[in-house]
């Protein structure tokens, strides 16, 4: 039996958890250029945690607390960017959203309906693999610290005042960390998750336009009606490629400094966790975080490979469709869709890097080389 039309998830639904995450950040006001509203002073306790870290940057005791401080330093700089960015162009989700629901109400037929239910199960996975992750993070970040037998921060940071040998002034410093991290984490799931579910969307819809034209002429031998079909796909693969090009104009730049980012930070991060983390809570920490910077990039570089393979299967589609048996005119409309799907977009971080798996590879091997940089150099500075 096929399902209601009411099981069909609506657009709502794709960026819910995102869209609450800026609500909360007040990202919807600062867009509308609304400066003070009640996320105002989070935004400000986000914004001065960055100068925090770096005005403290190498200035500790420990190797472990200044790779902590350096990975975060740099962490909270792009995260602070990338949420500009997103604010700046709030508008093109909307756009997005007018276009996913227009691809949302062609669905139709049992096959169509089938791939919907699972394209959207796999969206809420997917976002929830970021939200738990994120959650995870946050804990330990904010906890592993009690676990320590002199007063100590969340994260080593500069403040101009004594937090050492000042009960208020501690209390304080802990309540500006907790609200500054909670702040961050929460910008970098919204920033972090988006990419990856606007690119597996698009991936899924061009998986359910190829399962459209595919399917033309094998159940219906109308041929004006099958004509007519024809020329809705055509539009329907005007509009994925519209949803496509504001997906890329929106997350090119902040993947951009993501990319820049990655190979620094994973190659601290681990270089903290083989040689400098001691302590369960430390080793637990620093293996969360490395998991979430993994996140930040691996899945968006998947999802833009498999929507260029998706895109390259779609001109291959539009000769699985029952054409022989079509009209001329229905055959000069499909010879119009062969065309327009020979060239298939590859999605390009700063219309320079491209967003697919083969930069993931090399930022990994970016990252091992600042590895065994920072280990050359600790072994250099033993020597002498």
């Amino acid at each position: 039996m096929a399902p209601k039309e009411s099981q069909i998830p609506t657009r709502s639904d794709y960026f819910r958890d995102q869209w609450r995450a800026w609500r909360i950040l007040g990202a919807l006001q600062l867009n509308a250029r609304k400066y003070w509203s009640g996320a105002t002073v989070l935004n400000i306790v986000v914004a001065l945690y960055s100068p925090a870290l770096l005005l403290s940057m190498f200035s500790f005791d420990t190797p472990l607390e200044n790779i902590t401080n350096f990975s975060l330093s740099i962490t909270s700089t792009a995260t602070i960017l990338k949420f500009g960015l997103y604010v700046v162009h709030l508008g093109r989700v909307r756009e997005m959203e007018k276009i996913i629901t227009r691809l949302d109400d062609r669905v139709a037929g049992a096959a169509q309906q089938r791939c919907h239910r699972l394209m959207a199960k796999k969206l809420r996975k997917l976002s929830n693999v970021f939200l738990y992750t994120y959650g995870f993070v946050f804990l330990n970040s904010e906890f592993s610290f009690i676990f320590k037998r002199e007063r100590s921060l969340p994260f080593p940071s500069w403040f101009p005042f004594d937090w050492k040998n000042s009960t208020t002034n501690y209390i304080g410093a802990l309540c500006f960390h907790w609200v500054a991290i909670f702040g961050q984490i929460l910008q970098n799931f919204a920033d972090d998750s988006f990419p990856p579910v606007a690119l597996c969307l698009c991936a899924e819809h061009c998986q359910l336009l190829i399962l459209r034209i595919s399917s033309i002429g094998h159940e219906s031998n109308e041929q004006d009606a099958n004509d007519a079909e024809l020329v809705l796909c055509i539009k329907d693969q005007k509009d994925l490629y519209g949803l496509l090009q504001l997906t890329s104009a929106l997350i090119s730049w902040p993947m951009t400094i993501q990319f820049f980012v990655m190979a620094l930070n994973i190659g601290a991060t681990m270089f903290g966790l083989v040689f400098f983390a001691e302590s369960m809570p430390d080793r637990m920490y620093f293996a969360s975080y490395l998991l979430a910077l993994v996140l930040q990039t691996y899945p968006i570089c998947l999802y833009g490979s498999l929507l260029e393979e998706r895109f390259g299967e779609l001109h291959y589609a539009v000769f699985c469709s029952n054409w022989v048996n079509q009209n001329r005119r229905y055959r000069t409309n499909m010879l119009i869709l062969a065309e327009r799907t020979k060239s298939y977009p590859r999605l390009l971080a700063g219309n320079l890097v491209p967003i697919h798996l083969s930069t993931f590879q090399a930022s990994c091997k970016a990252a091992y080389s600042f590895f065994t940089l920072i280990g050359n150099t600790r072994d250099r500075a033993k020597s002498n």
